[in-house]
């Protein structure tokens, strides 16, 4: 029997088609295998009883046959037994590399606009989605629950994907098909607030694929919503200086009433179109009560209710 000239025949199997399993470098010895992949080598011997597989030099466990399933890289030999107990030199080395895997990095930035926003304006969200990572990514679903303190007007048209809005999740939902690596596609959706204060608003991003950074996934905007501002005293004393009652952005309310009523529950002063205007002229220095009705964005009649002291 001839050990001569024993070698490794190499067979693509598992998962992907043989030509897809590896790459041939230009060393016949060596080949390139993809995660998740396996190849079958083959010991290149006639007449051999028994077989003992090696990894970098040290005997494989339970590797006896002539096939040898690999995953993992490594220089592989192999030595075959005869009948009569005879061994063969080792083979040549057959080395086998793991490729990296390619992959996307998709991150996702949600941003409201920059200027103040007065309760019951309309204003934008723009959603950022970014592929950073080498790979393309694909079936990419942007996910944007909105807060009780928002109301959705629409989406601007999307020039890639689909866009909705879920009414009873009030949920905006974005589906990207294919974004490839370096690029960037955007999504402006148009909402209402329906009460001062801050308004935490979070959109998450997934994908298909494994993506290596996942804390770039999901972007939280606090956004600040403006109302109006009532002052608890005012001094009309002739100096110029905070001479009326002035309601900070009641201007963005023409339709608006405001009714002062002293101590003793008598009406001192009502306005319909209230201009910031009112003095207390006439009137005593001391505490007041008043009611403000303005007339939202919706439709709907907001009511204030508050102490001022007029303080001459």
């Amino acid at each position: 029997m001839n050990f001569n000239r024993l070698g490794i025949i190499v067979f693509g199997v598992l998962l992907l088609p043989a030509a897809a399993c590896f790459a041939q470098s230009a060393n016949p010895n060596a080949l390139s295998l993809k995660p998740g992949t396996s190849v079958k080598l083959r010991a290149n011997a006639v007449g051999a009883s028994s077989y003992q597989w090696f990894r970098n030099g040290d005997p494989i466990p339970n590797a006896i046959a002539q096939d040898y399933v690999v995953n993992t890289a490594g220089k592989y030999t192999v030595i075959t037994f005869s009948l009569g107990g005879c061994s063969s030199d080792i083979s040549e080395e057959m080395e086998v590399v793991m490729l990296s895997t390619i992959s996307a990095d998709v991150s996702i930035v949600k941003r409201s606009e920059s200027r103040q926003v007065i309760n019951t304006e309309l204003f934008k969200y723009n959603l950022l989605v970014r592929n950073n990572g080498l790979g393309d990514a694909t079936n990419i679903q942007v996910k944007d629950e909105l807060p009780e303190n928002l109301l959705f007007v629409s989406l601007d048209p999307v020039t890639t994907g689909t866009a909705s809005y879920n009414e009873a999740g009030k949920t905006v939902l974005w589906t990207i098909p294919l974004l490839a690596n370096g690029s960037f596609v955007e999504l402006v959706i148009n909402v209402r607030a329906i009460k001062p204060g801050n308004v935490i608003n979070s959109a998450t991003v997934t994908l298909n694929e494994l993506d290596p950074d996942p804390s770039n996934n999901t972007s939280t905007d606090i956004k600040e919503i403006t109302g109006i501002k009532i002052p608890n005293v005012f001094t009309p004393n002739g100096d110029g200086k905070n001479e009326t009652f002035f309601i900070e952005k009641l201007d963005r309310y023409t339709e608006n009433q405001l009714t002062i009523i002293n101590r003793w529950g008598s009406t001192v002063y009502e306005k319909n179109g209230y201009l910031n205007d009112w003095t207390a002229n006439g009137l005593v220095d001391g505490t007041y009560f008043y009611v403000l009705k303005v007339k939202t964005a919706s439709g709907q009649w907001q009511e204030f209710k508050g102490y001022v002291t007029v303080m001459r």
